[in-house]
């Protein structure tokens, strides 16, 4: 009896002890994966800071570099706020750009930040041209993942897969920007002129550091 009771005690005691001992490999596992996610992040933010100090050096204009720190709740998709304002030399109406290509365009600014509206905000529009034939059109946004390139004759030269940059017909906006790629091709309502549909070269609902181009 009093060694079947002797035991007993001794499993509890060897359950207790692989319980705790349980809790505490299962916290640093918790810790350690919090330091590999940790480091996951450091390393893609060193790769997007890399890329974008490069683009930064080589670009032919004179650019200020900027963190995106919020999106308003009303209008989560088209508009950020970057942590530059006009003490750092941002006015309305510049442009802004990161690695892969057109952000969007400066609405508003105060000392220390400014609002940039993207891309694909109804309210941008900026004229362009397909790299490959030179065809021009107007590309507007569309408050979704793509942009809408408008003004397009019934016999103008455009193919799925074209690349699409600025003119630099539109006040601000260099010529030769990346806006994206033709992924669809329709007629207008009309059936006097067509429209393409364009993937922006940037996704915009993950961009996290920007270059402004100072005019």
């Amino acid at each position: 009896m009093i060694t079947s009771i002797r035991r007993e005690f001794s499993a509890l005691i060897f359950y207790h002890k692989n319980f705790i001992e349980n809790e505490r490999l299962k916290k640093q596992v918790d810790f350690l994966k919090q330091k590999v996610n940790a480091a996951g992040e450091i390393y893609l933010e060193n790769r997007r800071l890399m890329a974008l100090f490069d683009l930064a050096q080589k670009s032919p204009y004179r650019v200020v570099a900027s963190r995106i720190i919020g999106r308003p709740a009303d209008s989560w998709s088209s508009v950020v706020i970057i942590d530059k304002g006009f003490s750092s030399g941002i006015r309305r109406g510049f442009v802004v750009i990161n690695y892969l290509g057109l952000v969007g365009r400066i609405i508003d600014v105060t000392p220390a930040t400014s609002r940039v509206m993207l891309i694909n905000d109804p309210n941008l529009c900026v004229s362009s041209i397909v790299s490959r034939s030179r065809q021009e059109g107007l590309v507007c946004g569309t408050l979704g993942s793509s942009l809408i390139m408008r003004y397009l004759s019934k016999d103008s030269d455009i193919k799925v897969s074209d690349t699409v940059l600025t003119s630099g017909l539109t006040d601000n906006y260099p010529k030769g920007l990346l806006i994206g790629t033709i992924i669809d091709i329709g007629e207008e309502f009309s059936g006097l002129s067509r429209y393409a549909v364009i993937k922006p070269a940037v996704n915009l609902s993950n961009i996290e550091e920007v270059l402004v181009i100072i005019q």
